[in-house]
């Protein structure tokens, strides 16, 4: 029970949470907000690479929300958007499978 209620508090809300921290973020041009981010879904990216499919590059989801942090700083708002996608699409992506299974 208690692995259950971890897993939910850690992962889904935490994520969507993530997202929307870094988005809000590279909006306002913050890189303090997209580093919180990048923070907040080590947990789920760590839970994520038991998975076969993303064994490894889960645990790159929370490396380039940092550089999407460092593009911030460095005021690159092209380099920073891009830097968000990889997360953007693997959550939207599970999200889709989520909702289709």
């Amino acid at each position: 029970m208690n692995e259950i209620l971890i897993s939910i508090i850690f992962g889904w809300p935490f994520v969507v949470l993530s997202i929307f921290i870094s988005v809000i973020g590279i909006i306002f041009e913050r890189a303090g907000l997209v580093l919180i981010g990048a923070v907040l879904i080590i947990p789920f990216c760590y839970h994520l690479s038991g998975s076969s499919i993303f064994s490894v590059f889960s645990l790159l989801l929370p490396v380039f929300q940092a550089g999407s942090a460092w593009a911030v700083k460095e005021e690159n708002e092209t380099w920073s958007w891009l830097l968000l996608m990889p997360t953007v699409s693997v959550i939207g992506w599970l999200v889709v499978v989520g909702l289709i299974s």
